[in-house]
Order: structure tokens, then sequence, then C-alpha cells
């Protein structure tokens, strides 16, 4: 790492940043993409001002770690413990049936098992930041959709301890450490679930411990940094021990203080993610193998969203609300990263595998407008009360039809009375 223009590589990656959100807020598009956009121009694939991949690998690191805090620390579990059925089954059938389905696949391709697992794992999981962007847009974040969607987010967050523990392990003999260890990360979540979803918050007398409200953001983290450490050592990633200082904070009486003190910053730790992202994403690599990392982005979102909403229909959700939601949950997620890292670290893939699963998850990531659009329009569907399959698929890939389905919500509008269902409130 070259630190005599460290600052100077700071000033570029965050003026750039700023001009590149600009440009995609003024276009009515998630500021994410500005950012990401960001990252790969100032990477090495781009003009190459980061180009040092321990600088990188620090950035990465750093906005994952961040990343999971804030999404800990704005997750409520007394929200998800009032409908944790739903999201529990839903998340629990995805990650068995992708995996059995990865690994009878990788028994007629002649694919290592555990390449399949991998790729089961981390085609599962959505990200978070992400979609909460998403549903704000949408304006689904306080209806039912929202609620469903941000629980399955929860549910697969925890689902990724044992993710993480297998894949550490792939390869190499299961002792009884392995189970021990998977069995006490299990456990260990789940306990902390039920505590925090107590009636009474956890009080932390914040004012007497902390008698300068200004450092409440400092002690945050400072807490954030010293518990991820430690989760680390007991082989688990600091990330998700970042995550869960989050949600123990987020779950606490003084969730609200210190929110309000971390507000500022919190556009900021998120912004180090997503450059993070781009950061690593490497242009030269996509146009070298542009058709497999398209043919592998096209076929991972068509499967996640006709698998989940095949399991949401199943779990009686009806067809178009199913389809929102499956649309919402398509994009790939922060700890699909994460993963990528610790299976590259265990020997199952390669730098071409890795490379390939950040390709693909930050064009993933890039989709939102995609995203919105296709949820938009199965939403209407579902306004209307319309679950017909040939009308899901018509409204999913026609946009003549979309504009059909504007025509009747104005009509179904202007003739009936009361307007169209409120959306639900918290």
């Amino acid at each position: 790492m070259n630190y005599e223009y460290i600052f100077a590589h700071l000033t570029v990656v965050t003026v750039t940043t700023a001009i590149f959100g600009v440009l995609l807020g003024r276009l009515k598009q998630p500021v994410m993409i500005g950012y990401i956009l960001a990252g790969i121009l100032t990477g090495p694939g781009g003009l190459g001002i980061i180009s040092s991949q321990e600088q990188i690998h620090f950035y990465s690191e750093l906005g994952i770690l961040l990343l999971l805090f804030v999404i800990g620390l704005e997750l409520n579990i007394k929200s998800f413990l009032k409908m944790w059925k739903i999201p529990t089954l839903f998340t629990v059938i995805q990650v068995i049936g992708s995996s059995l389905i990865a690994i009878a696949l990788s028994k007629l391709l002649g694919i290592s098992i555990y390449v399949a697992l991998l790729t089961a794992f981390f085609t599962c999981l959505s990200s978070t930041a992400a979609i909460v962007k998403v549903l704000e847009h949408m304006g689904e974040n306080r209806t039912d959709i929202g609620h469903i969607s941000i629980g399955i987010l929860v549910a697969q967050d925890i689902a990724v301890v044992p993710m993480m523990l297998i894949i550490k392990q792939c390869g190499k003999p299961l002792g009884l450490s392995v189970y021990a260890s998977l069995a006490f990360a299990i456990i260990a979540v789940v306990l902390l679930i039920r505590y925090l979803g107590k009636k009474d918050k956890i009080v932390i007398p914040t004012n007497k411990l902390i008698p300068n409200p200004d450092l409440v953001p400092v002690v945050t983290l400072a807490l954030c940094f010293a518990i991820a450490s430690v989760v680390s050592l007991l082989g688990l990633s600091e990330a998700y021990g970042a995550f869960l200082v989050g949600l123990f904070i987020g779950n606490t009486q003084e969730r609200q203080n210190v929110l309000n003190n971390i507000k500022p910053i919190q556009n900021v730790l998120l912004m180090v993610f997503f450059i993070s992202v781009g950061l690593m994403f490497d242009l030269k690599f996509l146009w070298q193998h542009w058709l497999v990392v398209l043919v592998s982005l096209s076929l991972i979102t068509a499967w996640k969203i006709f698998f989940n909403t095949i399991v949401l229909r199943v779990l009686s959700i009806e067809l178009a609300k199913s389809a929102t939601i499956g649309t919402i949950l398509a994009q790939l997620g922060e700890f699909s990263l994460v993963l990528a890292s610790i299976a590259t670290q265990s020997g199952i893939i390669g730098e071409y595998g890795q490379k390939l699963i950040i390709c693909v998850t930050a064009l993933s990531l890039s989709l939102s407008p995609l995203f919105i659009a296709i949820a938009s329009k199965t939403r209407r569907l579902s306004v209307l009360g319309d679950n017909a399959v040939s009308s899901v698929v018509k409204v999913m890939l026609s946009g003549k039809f979309s504009s059909f389905v504007k025509k009747l919500i104005e009509k179904s509008k202007s003739s009936t009375q009361p307007d169209l269902p409120e959306q639900p409130k918290e």
C-alpha cells in the first residue's frame, strides 16, 4: 500500500463518489449504483487510482463489516418474531431445496460437491441494503410485502452462520469440533434472538456511561470492532460479529438514541461498502468472460425469481404477491462476497471463481431499477386481485401489458368506492 498518496486516493474516490451519487440521484435511480460505478472507475479495472490489492482488500473487509453493523442496528427482532413462521420456513426450504438440487446437478455434471454447496448458498442470499432501498423506493417498506421481505432477510442473515462454518470446513475432515462449533453458533444466535425478543427492552444506561452524546458513535463503533475481533477468534467472520453487535444494540431501549447519533455517519458507512464492491469489480475479467458472467447472472436471477415465487406460493401467499416478493429478493447479497472470500481461503474456488462471484454480485446489486420495475408491475396485479398465472407472466415480460394494468387501476379508482385498499400499517 502506497501511504504517500493515500490521502490523494481518498480525495479522488470521495469526489468521484459524490459526483456519481448526485448524477444517479438526479436520474431518480438508487444512489448505491453511483457508488459502485465510482468504485469501478477508480479501481484497478478503471483508472487504477486504487490498484493495490492490499488496499482494496482492506476497503472491502471494512465496507462489509460496517454495512452489516448498520443492518443489524436497524433490524427489529420483535417485529420479526411476530411473523417468524413464514420467513423461517421460506429460508429453510430455500436453503435445503437449493442445496439438494445443487448436489444432484453436481453428480450429473461432475462438479465438486463443495462448489455446488457454495453456489447454492450464495444464490439463496439476498442483499439487505439494496432491498431495503428498493422497498423504500416502491413505498412498500411498511406493508405486508415489506414485512415479509425484511423478515426473510433477517432469517437469511441468521442462516449465514452455518453457511460460513460449512464452507470454511469443506474439504477438511468433519470432526467433532466442527459439529460442536456449528451447534454452538446456531444455539447462540437463537438464544440471542429469544433474549432480545422479550417483552421489556434491555436498558443500557448510556447517559451515565457516556456523558457526552458526541461520543456515542465512537463508543458504538469501538464496541463493534471489539466484538467482531472476538467473534473472529471463534472461527466466524468479523462481519457477522459486527452484525450481532448491531442486532443487540438495535434492540435495546437506547436504539433510537444510538440511531439518532450514528445517523450522520450511516450513509458514509453504506457508501464505503458499495465503493468496495466497485473496487473489487474486474472490468478486464468481465471483458474476457462476459458471456459466462451474463449467462450466470441471467440463470441465477431467473432461478431466484421462479424458486422464491414457488416457495412463497406453497406457504399460502397469493401468486401476484409471491411474484412481487420473489422479484424483490432476486438480488444477490453482501454475504455472497463473504462466502466467496471464505471459499477462496478454504481452497474450494480459485481466483477465477472469486472474480466470477464478485462480478455477478456487483452486477446484480446494480440492477435495482430492473427489479423495481418488475416488482411494481406484479404489485399492481396484487392490488387488483389478479392472481392468474398468465397475467403474472405477461406483466413480468411485457411493457405493453404493464400499460394495460395502469389503465385498469385508473378505471378501478374512478369506478370503485372506497379507492384501492390502503396499505396496512405497522
